[in-house]
């Protein structure tokens, strides 16, 4: 008898209502954190892209999930950030009272009184040209790397409690991982504290190696002119171009709003990561991409192909890579590894 397909809708369900719920659970740490403090503004940072990989979720579920559904998943995302606005205004710096003589021949001032109290008006928000400073933290459930520029360092490792990693905002980085990823005797499965979810979002001319395997989803956004090696449960790519991916995934992987994307199995050296390598058997669909932007019947999508033999990064490359020979900055390297430059 052949067996009945699984109703992803509970599953959807369970994992949405859990993140739901993790997400309210931090929002309420939040005014309890030293205010302007580094490590609130990673977390509001950690928040914000959980909610939009959580509307990637729900947007990429729309074609299983009842109207009603939806609205009611998109009803609960909007609850959550309007209580994090809500948290982020709580705990806003309070304005200074301060003391400002009145004007000399003020009709109204009276003879007893030479000064009043007035709020001074607050300074102007940030601008988007305001520097980012870098860094690297762990809160109650995401461990973050954010803000680098021309930096070569390791992927930070997942904690009992911080199984979430989030990654933005790097430009011209090599990101590796922890020296006991790289060796094919330390098999996935023995890495007693694996991330359950990565959050990658704009990410510029560099090469990130994230190992060992994400044993969840992982969302990708605005990345350009870079390299990815991955293992993952799910591979879900948005408003990204001129990506060579090396990749390993349980889930037929998703492309949306993307150009010019090469994928490739990931490397031998690392072919103790991939996801059918634990014996628990199971296809690695790294190449059957699905492009949300092209659905014609029997036509392959422009927006994506797989790497031929001889192309991408050779064993040399990694060894580059890996050793610390060069870094992105090095406009060899660049030439000689990145796409679309």
């Amino acid at each position: 008898m052949d067996e009945q397909p699984t109703d992803p809708k509970p599953a959807f369900h369970l994992q949405f209502t859990t993140a739901i719920q993790s997400l309210t659970d931090q929002i309420t740490t939040l005014p309890n954190l030293r205010t302007g403090s580094s490590q609130q503004q990673d977390l509001i940072s950690a928040i914000l892209s959980k909610i939009s990989a959580l509307t990637h979720d729900l947007k990429d579920a729309a074609n299983y999930l009842p109207g009603y559904d939806q609205r009611i998943y998109s009803e609960q995302l909007k609850a959550t950030t309007d209580a994090l606005n809500t948290a982020r205004k709580a705990s806003a710096p309070r304005t200074k009272f301060a003391f400002k003589a009145r004007a000399r021949g003020d009709a109204s001032s009276s003879s007893s009184s030479s000064s009043t109290i007035t709020t001074p008006t607050p300074p102007p928000p940030a601008t988007a040209s305001t520097p980012k400073q870098p860094s690297t933290t762990t809160t109650a459930t995401t461990t973050t790397l954010s803000n680098l520029t021309s930096t070569r360092t390791h992927t930070p490792p997942a904690t009992t409690d911080s199984t979430i990693l989030s990654l933005s905002n790097l430009t011209s980085c090599i990101i590796t991982p922890q020296s006991q990823s790289q060796s094919p005797q330390t098999n996935n499965n023995n890495n007693n504290n694996p991330f359950t979810t990565a959050t990658i979002t704009s990410i510029t001319t560099s090469i990130l190696i994230i190992l060992p395997q994400i044993s969840g989803p992982t969302h990708l956004t605005n990345l350009t002119s870079s390299i990815l090696v991955i293992s993952c449960h799910q591979f879900r790519l948005h408003d990204s171009k001129n990506l060579d991916i090396y990749l390993s995934c349980r889930g037929r992987p998703i492309i949306e709003r993307c150009s010019n994307i090469r994928v490739a199995r990931i490397p031998e050296r690392w072919a103790h990561l991939r996801v059918d390598a634990d014996g628990a058997g199971g296809e690695d669909r790294w190449d059957q991409v699905d492009d949300f932007n092209w659905l014609k019947e029997g036509r392959r999508s422009p927006n994506w192909r797989v790497m031929e033999e001889g192309e991408g990064v050779d064993e040399e490359g990694w060894g580059r890579v890996l050793e610390g020979v060069g870094g992105v900055e090095d406009e060899d390297l660049r030439r000689k590894l990145l796409p679309g430059l």
